[in-house]
């Protein structure tokens, strides 16, 4: 059983700060090296609300640890505790590097003011059509290796996690400050996964129900990106009706790619090595796992 980390000693770092909505963020020493904490967020302003906080960093560390198992380059992520709360630390991957990020948000913005007349005029739209032309077409996207073949990686394997915030601003490229070389940035930002704002008592009711189970897998989940054209324009895409359609070949190949990689026993060791209860901390239930890995396997059979 793998143990929390206790990062109650652990320095705050000042002068580096993190952005986003998921929740509180600090940065922090830890072996040398700064670590971004995630703690999970309120959901005091949800509506009815089942739980009083997110499992936010449990999902950022399980997606994580997933991503690891297929060989993609990810973000290193502990499991541990810091004032009573369970976070994800996330190692800073800039941190004492003579490189920066730029996120996909920002090279789609580049790329538009080309051609101002067809495109949405926002980085942050996630328009599919316009998300493949920037892969496409953007000079800095053209001189980094494999960006289509990790476009169509994230989006397979985080319809397998569930992860449905892919947005523009937490993936893009590593630009290195001396030589100028570009190389995709780890892959970060999966704490969306697992359906994070969701109570042990909804998760042990929907899996006494097939239908609910299937509806959750792949029958209503959406993801960031959006169709475009006259009968859909702008409508969230299911992933799942998107795979099965088959209409994408570089899509079609991320499936092939991976579905014959996915290691469910590894990925069910990850999962029970989490401990249920740390001290007076609930980590992750076993009604939690059962979930998590009924959803999965549930997903799996449909690619």
């Amino acid at each position: 059983m793998r143990q929390l980390i206790d990062f109650d000693a652990a320095q705050s770092v000042e002068g580096i700060f993190y952005g986003g909505d998921a929740g509180a963020k600090e940065a922090v020493m830890y072996k040398n090296d700064v670590w971004m904490l995630k703690y999970p967020k309120t959901t005091r302003d949800l509506v009815n609300p089942q739980i009083s906080y997110t499992t936010s960093p449990l999902s950022e560390y399980v997606g994580s640890k997933i991503y690891g198992t297929f060989n993609i380059s990810v973000h290193e992520t502990l499991l541990g505790k810091r004032r009573n709360k369970v976070v994800a630390a996330c190692k800073d991957f800039l941190y004492n590097k003579n490189i920066y990020f730029v996120p996909f948000h920002d090279l789609k913005n580049s790329f538009m003011a080309g051609d101002l007349e067809s495109y949405s005029g926002t980085g942050s739209e996630t328009l599919l059509d316009e998300v493949l032309a920037t892969i496409k077409g953007q000079k800095d996207l053209q001189n980094t290796p494999n960006v289509t073949e990790r476009f169509w990686d994230m989006f397979v394997i985080d319809a397998f996690i569930g992860n449905n915030d892919r947005n523009n601003g937490n993936w893009g490229n590593i630009i290195d400050r001396i030589s100028g070389s570009r190389t995709l940035a780890p892959v970060f930002d999966n704490g969306n996964a697992f359906f994070n704002k969701r109570s042990l008592a909804q998760m042990s009711k929907r899996m006494d129900d097939d239908d609910a189970m299937r509806d959750d897998a792949y029958k209503t989940p959406l993801c960031v990106y959006k169709y475009t054209g006259l009968d859909n324009e702008g409508q969230k895409i299911n992933p799942f009706d998107f795979i099965k359609r088959k209409e994408n070949a570089d899509c079609n190949a991320a499936v092939l790619r991976l579905k014959n990689t996915i290691q469910m026993p590894l990925i069910k060791h990850i999962i029970d090595e989490i401990p249920e209860v740390a001290g007076n901390l609930s980590v992750m239930p076993a009604v939690q796992k059962e979930f998590y890995l009924k959803i999965m396997q549930l997903r799996l059979e449909q690619f």
